[in-house]
């Protein structure tokens, strides 16, 4: 893998409340955190960036309802927190929270982003915080590599999807990587 100075990867909410049995599962989570614990592995610790999702204490809007229908997650330590293959990588400086679907809220994060050319992306799910990231960053200017084995969606066949809608925005926006 060619990685370059100016190129991040971006761990996207690699929570326990997606893994198998839980109620926000992702299919293929297993497979992508292998596959994610390789590359964190591959890049230079400096350019390894991780979100978690947790919920706003003061939400606006159709986030009010989100957090009252997902209360009981939003309250589960265990659930919010990053799943252990990841969490060693994990500290104060490379993990951003974030409080709704895509990461480019996050002021600070999106400061980092600002300075970089390409962003892997990796983490869950594919059809929510995945793809509103990337509209996020492509609006920002930024190449996109999708890596596909790092990415879950709820079932392969969402997964699939998302592939397609962002194949309109290939090559020029974002690139397929395996």
């Amino acid at each position: 893998m060619d990685i370059r100075e100016t190129d991040v990867l971006l761990v996207v909410d690699m929570q326990n409340v997606y893994l198998p049995g839980q109620r926000w599962a992702c299919e293929r989570i297993q497979e992508a955190i292998k596959y994610i614990v390789k590359l964190v592995e591959i890049f230079p610790k400096s350019q390894v960036v991780y979100t978690k999702y947790i919920a706003s204490k003061d939400p606006e809007g159709v986030w009010a309802e989100y957090n009252r229908m997902n209360a009981d997650v939003n309250a589960d330590e265990w659930l919010n927190e990053y799943v252990d293959e990841l969490k060693s990588y994990l500290n104060r400086d490379n993990t951003y929270v974030k409080s709704h679907y895509s990461c480019c809220g996050n002021p600070e994060l999106r400061e980092r982003l600002c300075h970089c050319e390409r962003i892997f992306i990796a983490g869950v799910v594919a059809e929510c915080c995945v793809l509103s990231t990337i509209y996020d960053l492509i609006d920002m200017g930024k190449k996109v590599i999708y890596l596909s084995e790092g990415i879950a969606g709820e079932t392969r066949e969402k997964e699939e999807m998302v592939k397609n809608i962002l194949s309109g925005l290939s090559p020029l926006h974002v690139i397929f990587q395996p």
